[in-house]
């Protein structure tokens, strides 16, 4: 018989060859039309999660993906709103090109209550994954219109369980806005909200265990209304100050207990080695109606100041994507369809303009340099631009502001006078992008700027936070 010593020589040989073997990967090695999973969070803040170093807020199963996949330190949203934010998502485009500027929700002007939506012209990457033979499927969150024309099962969804709008409530028995499928779901029956989408999207993976799936999980969680479940809540009282910051705890730690249960299924499924992750969230944390915070950025929901684009943003798929690794070059959520997509076989079509890049062979080291030269953003009244380590925030009626984000994360020392040159380069990278954009679709109401230019104001913003 081996001796023990000997079993552990040639467990850790093992255990390197392995490695090397995972560590040459290419593209061409990939499995076959692995499952393709999107965990979406919701008005979350940056700082919010223990990965990123929060000793307050324990996240163990979001640190679990962290540490078993590519963390994203760069790693951006297309819109600094829900709805926008989401329609960039689904389609792999920045959202103004066809129109999805703004928010769902608010107060519209001159604008036919059939149009509010993300329009049916565009392809999702449901309608994509589906024509590559994925059985597809969402929970949660929607945010991308009511109308009938907009449901996400007319949108290339298989299944879903959720709610159209943009928020609901989350006590057990509460949530009267649930549709399962086309259908009012019985909402008296329902748990608390984000145990309720954790449980049907672990019914999803068992239904469809033995086939090609696509799952998108948006919680919408920590958004508001601010519910927490009491037992968590009671916890969460002892570590914080403030009553709204222990609720935020509590739904973030909802929110990771969920993330928890779709993991260890996968793992207890013997899926993981054939299913790539995505965890990110739809913008920044919106201090203060969810007691969020943004550090180490300045800014928040709302603004294009990092607090609000800037996102925690993860990948992992066990074997193939390298664990514990940190990748620093600027990605954005609207490279999400086109990696999927890659991987799931099919070939995008070049007659439409894809914003997002296929991400795996960077990830995998079979292309050097940067996925994004420049990414964008805009949103009526302001919009931004980043090259390389330099950003430009615009606003139609004051002076821009100039950053570098890698001597200034937190976007403290406004550049523009010292690089004039530097701030009109940019200017024009903006324009000449604005250019290519379509006439927004509907227009939310002027209310919003001023609430919006007053996160801009960082001493403002600082006095917004709860301990």
């Amino acid at each position: 018989m081996i001796g023990k010593k000997m079993q552990l020589v040639l467990l850790a040989i093992s255990f390197l060859i392995h490695s090397c073997q995972r560590s040459s990967l290419t593209t061409n090695d990939l499995p076959s039309k692995p499952n393709i999973i999107i965990l979406f969070a919701d008005d979350a803040g940056y700082a919010d999660f223990s990965f990123n170093g929060n000793k307050s807020i324990a996240t163990p199963h979001i640190d679990h993906l962290a540490e078993k996949g590519v963390i994203f330190t760069n790693g951006y949203v297309s819109g600094p709103v829900c709805s926008p934010s989401r329609a960039g998502l689904m389609t792999g485009r920045y959202q103004q090109r066809f129109g999805h500027e703004t928010n769902i929700g608010e107060n519209y002007s001159n604008t036919d209550p059939e149009l509010i939506g993300l329009p049916v012209e565009e392809k999702t990457i449901a309608d994509l994954m589906k024509k590559q033979g994925y059985h597809t499927g969402m929970v949660g969150k929607w945010h991308l219109g009511e109308k009938k024309q907009f449901h996400p099962c007319n949108r290339g969804f298989d299944e879903f369980f959720g709610m159209l709008g943009g928020g609901s409530s989350y006590a057990a028995g509460t949530a009267k806005e649930i549709l399962d499928n086309f259908e009012a779901c019985d909402y008296k029956s329902l748990p608390y909200l984000t145990d309720a989408f954790g449980d049907k999207a672990c019914e999803f993976i068992k239904r469809h265990q033995n086939e090609p799936f696509f799952l998108y999980l948006s919680f919408n969680a920590p958004h508001t209304p601010m519910h927490a479940r009491a037992d968590y809540l009671s916890e969460a009282r002892q570590l914080f100050e403030t009553e709204e910051r222990a609720i935020n705890a509590a739904m973030t730690r909802s929110l990771d207990e969920n993330i928890g249960k779709v993991t260890a299924l996968l793992q207890q499924l013997k899926l993981e080695e054939n299913t790539l992750i995505f965890f990110t969230n739809d913008n920044g944390g919106a201090m203060p109606y969810n007691a969020s915070c943004n550090d180490p950025f300045s800014g928040t929901k709302g603004t294009f100041l990092e607090g609000g684009v800037h996102v925690p943003f993860i990948a992992t798929w066990k074997g193939v994507l390298p664990a514990g690794k940190t990748y620093d070059e600027p990605v954005i959520s609207l490279d999400i369809l086109p990696t999927a997509i890659a991987l799931a076989g099919g070939e995008l079509d070049d007659k439409i303009h894809y914003d997002g890049v296929n991400l795996m062979p960077y990830l995998l080291g079979e292309k050097a340099g940067k996925p994004h030269e420049k990414l964008f953003w805009r949103l009526f009244y302001h919009g931004a631009v980043r090259k390389g380590d330099w950003k430009l925030i615009w606003f139609d009626d004051r002076a821009p502001r100039l950053y570098n984000l890698k001597e200034d994360i937190a976007e403290q020392n406004d550049l523009s006078k010292m690089f004039p040159e530097k701030t009109a380069e940019l200017l024009d990278e903006f324009h000449n992008w604005e250019n290519e954009l379509a006439v927004p679709i509907w227009e939310t109401h002027s209310m919003w700027k001023n609430h919006t230019l007053d996160r801009y104001n960082q001493a403002y913003v600082d006095s917004l936070k709860r301990n």
